[in-house]
């Protein structure tokens, strides 16, 4: 090995040191998350590892726990009293399930991710991908997890009335499409918000179509229903189409594009929402940055290689997702005005 600057060294060795960390601490809010700890925590002053233990967590576990979220910032501590506090503000990001700010979520999609290593590894030397059905079921969970609050407070109060023509249509009684449903919140939220319109959820994972037709049960809505049908055969005459999170996931996505554009009736609009990446690539070197291609590779991109796919992942950018809409005849390519610091709407249409 050439001879190296070792301040450039110890400088790279203190930035992976930070990265580690952060793995780290996902870990162990992953174990607090699974085990029930931080929803112990939720809404109570602060308490020692005893006083937690004694709710049924061995206290060993509970101790190491609160040491890594407490040196990570997440819980905060009383060296003076030896009690942890989990804050409001935290607790909604990470133990509120019907929050808008959650992201507990992750604690399910990276792990899940991380397990899926040896193979995502194997198709890096040979190619190929790692099909959805071979990632842990916590993936599907997760991603249920980081989407639906948001999808249920906010699709139909803020991301839908950004086009006002289209919610007139959806009161009125529409036939509306949402491919790639996977659990169903968007389509229940739908369904539940406009019941003239007939609203079909379309997903490919019998798990996650599984997981929304119970909902679809549970809610006795008669203008929903769940299918399992990949997007390359959706059938025709939907007066709206949405996808959420979707089509870079998908191993062809500019065949889902062209039957989803057939799909539509002739005024029907196709609402796209995926991640908000910026076009040019030194633009997402940030921390959500990270977090997009990390988990783009650990779980996006190898479905989508599959069969020889064509691995947009999830940071393809507004851009590539205009030049693929116009490729299959779309006419009309808008990004809606919305103020969302994960994803970016298209409205997309002719």
């Amino acid at each position: 090995m050439a001879e190296v600057d070792r301040a450039i060294v110890r400088d790279f060795m203190d930035r992976f040191e930070e990265l580690a960390s952060g793995a780290a601490a996902i870990g162990a809010l992953a174990v607090a998350d699974r085990a029930g700890v931080l929803e112990a925590m939720v809404g109570r002053g602060p308490v020692t590892v005893a006083e937690l233990s004694s709710e049924s967590f061995a206290p060993r576990y509970v101790e190491e726990i609160l040491a890594v979220l407490a040196a990570a910032g997440v819980v905060e501590y009383e060296a003076s009293t030896g009690r942890f506090r989990l804050p409001d503000e935290h607790a909604a990001c990470l133990a509120d399930p019907d929050s808008p700010y959650s992201m507990a979520g992750w604690l399910d999609l990276l792990p899940a991710g991380m397990e899926a290593i040896d193979r995502i590894s194997h198709a890096t030397i040979h190619g190929g991908g790692v099909p959805i059905h071979e990632f842990d079921a916590r993936a599907v969970a997760g991603i249920d997890r980081l989407n639906s609050p948001g999808t249920r407070i906010l699709l139909t109060k803020r991301w839908l009335p950004a086009m006002p023509d289209v919610v007139a249509r959806l009161e009125a009684g529409a036939r509306v499409a949402d491919v790639g449903c996977g659990s169903g919140t968007a389509a229940l939220a739908m369904a539940l918000a406009y019941p003239r319109s007939t609203v079909i959820g379309f997903d490919v994972d019998p798990r996650a179509v599984a997981r929304a037709r119970d909902r679809a049960g549970r809610s006795e809505l008669t203008n929903l229903s769940i299918e399992l049908m990949p997007a390359t055969e959706l059938p025709a005459g939907f007066d709206l189409i949405t996808t959420f999170d979707v089509i870079h996931d998908l191993t062809h996505p500019v065949e889902a594009l062209g039957r989803i554009r057939s799909a539509l009736v002739e005024e029907g609009t196709y609402l796209m929402v995926e991640p908000a990446a910026k076009a040019a690539l030194a633009d997402n070197f940030t921390p959500r940055g990270i977090l997009t291609f990390g988990s783009s590779l650990l779980y996006c991109l190898p479905q989508s290689l599959v069969d020889g796919g064509m691995g947009l992942g999830a940071g393809w950018g507004p851009i590539r997702a205009e030049q693929l809409c116009r490729q299959v005849g779309f006419s009309r390519f808008e990004q809606l005005p919305i103020d969302n610091p994960y994803s970016n709407f298209y409205r997309v249409e002719g």
